[in-house]
């Protein structure tokens, strides 16, 4: 944050709402804010994230609805506005800056955007950036039914578990091959050179007979590209959510 005057200023607590189409999802808050003159960088800033308490079962689906989004690496933004609490010694203060809220796009955590995409998977979707997506690539095998993921976490210090997949794999719109799994695995930060984890093998229902299903099998010991849509159970800690996630062009090895 940028101070434009020639005084310092000590503010022993700041509170500000975290919204996203226009609802409270949750807070951020700074305690023992020094602001000097000039551009203040590497301001320490605590976030809750709640919105079943603060916004009800609207807030929720809307919190649900904004994490899927942002796996999938669509374009989110979030609002940051000050409210009656934010400096609780200036509730006028707080109230008045309310008028003005700051909108921004979400932040990639860890690198840049993926590119928009269809969620097909086939060549017309634009090729990758480079950066993190939360899959980065496949690896199926035929003979065995099952398949294998290379995913990268959004986050940069806490383990982040999958609980539970209900994925479809799609070429050209037609479904390959449907994933159920439910037992709990890890997927922690990536490593200082942006790797990611590998999945237990994942049991494969292959769509035998459909357009997606032949697409696999022609790519024996080579690679194409694919699309996914699941619903993916996570938790943090004791939080627990279901997302959903779209995504396309992702590299899939296909093995015997």
């Amino acid at each position: 944050m940028t101070n434009p005057t020639n005084y310092s200023a000590t503010v022993p607590y700041v509170d500000i709402n975290i919204l996203a189409n226009n609802t409270l999802l949750g807070h951020a808050t700074v305690k023992d804010l020094y602001v000097g003159p000039g551009n203040n960088t590497n301001i320490p800033v605590t976030a809750h994230w709640d919105p079943l308490t603060l916004g009800g079962k609207p807030g929720a689906a809307v919190g649900r609805e904004f994490l899927s989004q942002y796996i999938s690496g669509w374009n989110t933004t979030l609002t940051l506005q000050t409210h009656n609490g934010t400096i609780p010694a200036l509730p006028a203060l707080g109230n008045a800056l309310s008028k003005f809220p700051v909108t921004f796009a979400t932040p990639r955590l860890g690198g840049s955007d993926p590119p928009p995409s269809d969620g097909d998977g086939d060549d017309d979707d634009p090729p990758k950036k480079a950066g993190p997506h939360f899959i980065e690539d496949a690896t199926f095998h035929l003979i065995g039914s099952s398949a294998t993921f290379t995913l990268l976490s959004p986050l940069r210090t806490s383990t982040l578990y999958v609980t539970s997949i209900n994925a479809t794999a799609i070429y050209k719109h037609q479904p390959a091959g449907k994933m159920l799994y439910d037992v709990p695995f890890a997927v922690p930060p990536v490593d200082e050179w942006g790797n990611g984890i590998v999945t237990p093998r994942l049991p494969v229902d292959w769509s035998f007979g459909s357009v997606g299903y032949d697409a696999v099998k022609r790519a024996l010991g080579g690679s194409l590209k694919l699309g996914a849509e699941a619903v993916v159970g996570v938790s943090i800690g004791r939080w627990k959510q279901e997302i959903w996630f779209v995504g396309g062009g992702i590299g899939a090895r296909v093995r015997l």
